[in-house]
Parts: C-alpha cells; structure tokens; sequence
C-alpha cells in the first residue's frame, strides 16, 4: 500500500504501478488524480476534511463500508494506491482502517507511518468510524491518538470557521514604506 496526495498519485502513477485505487476527492472539488484505471480497480470516495459528524461533507459509515468492501475484494497479490488531495489526513485514517482490518490497533498505528510519503496526521473522525465499524471500542482511535501528534506545521484546509479577513491595505502600508525608504 502506498498513501500519497492527489497530485503525486497522477504524475507517478507509472512509476507507482498500482493494481488498484481509491481515491479521496473533497466535494464539489475536480478529479485530478490517475486517469487510467480501471473502474473494477478504482474506488473513488467522496468526503471533507471534517472531524465533527454532521458537518456537510463529513465521512459516513457508509463511506468505511466501502473501503471494508473494495478492500476484501482485492486479490492477494494487489498493490494499492490510497490518495487524498494532499496525502496527509484523509489519506492516511482510511490507511489506517485498512491495516487495522488486519492488525491490532497499536500494531497498525506502528506500522502506518512507512507507506506514507508524508507525515502522517489521520482525520480522527475517520479513525472513530474505523473503530466502530471494526468494533474496537476505541482502541483505534486511542492508538492513533497516542502515535501521531498533530503539530503546528501539520497541513489543514481552512474552514468556513477559520476565515478571517485579510488587511490588504496592510500591503500598501508597507510598500508605501519601502519606497520612502
């Protein structure tokens, strides 16, 4: 399994030489990742970057039971591609769901870090979902907790929440500044 962003996913696709797809695609958002696959070999998801259920765009269960499906279909020897827009959230929970469907919870924490090409930062509503729909009364959730600590430089997507307005006369405050010297 390799767990990369959306742009990453399209460019190496050939160096990659996956047998076999999901893509994460945020809603009202275009498709830019692999173009030739098949669609028996491609799972195309649709959700946000959002942590509180209910919110519009949020993962389902039903998203979890299509992964769970897809996944128990794929042959033995498959090479799985899992992206999301950046690699880093989305990407990596669903990542995480899957090995958790094979491991224990702190085993498949442990081991998510190595198939993906950034740090990984697992959208926890995902995980929760994952927990749920694996019936691990939380013991996902909490390794993931417990293994991946968000930082300040970790990679989010603004919300509607998080606007604030930006002083673009700032900008002319200060260019006024560097002409006067």
């Amino acid at each position: 399994m390799l767990i990369c962003g959306q742009s990453e996913a399209r460019r190496f696709y050939a160096d990659l030489a996956p047998t076999h797809v999901v893509s994460i695609v945020t809603p009202g958002r275009s498709y830019l990742g692999p173009k030739d696959v098949a669609p028996d070999c491609h799972l195309k998801l649709e959700f946000d970057d959002v942590e509180e259920p209910g919110r519009p765009g949020a993962p389902t269960p039903e998203i979890i039971d299509a992964v769970a499906a897809f996944v128990a279909a794929l042959p033995e020897a498959a090479r799985l591609c899992v992206h999301g827009l950046q690699g880093v959230r989305r990407a990596p929970a669903i990542g995480l769901g899957i090995l958790a469907g094979a491991l224990a919870p702190n085993d498949a924490a442990a081991a998510l870090a190595p198939f993906c090409r950034h740090a990984p930062d697992p959208n926890l509503l995902v995980v929760r979902l994952f927990d749920e729909a694996l019936e691990l009364n939380g013991k996902l959730t909490g390794a993931c907790e417990a293994r991946f600590v968000t930082s300040g430089a970790t990679l989010r997507r603004r919300g509607q929440d998080d606007c604030s307005d930006f002083d673009f006369e700032m900008l002319a405050i200060e260019e006024d500044r560097v002409r006067q010297g």
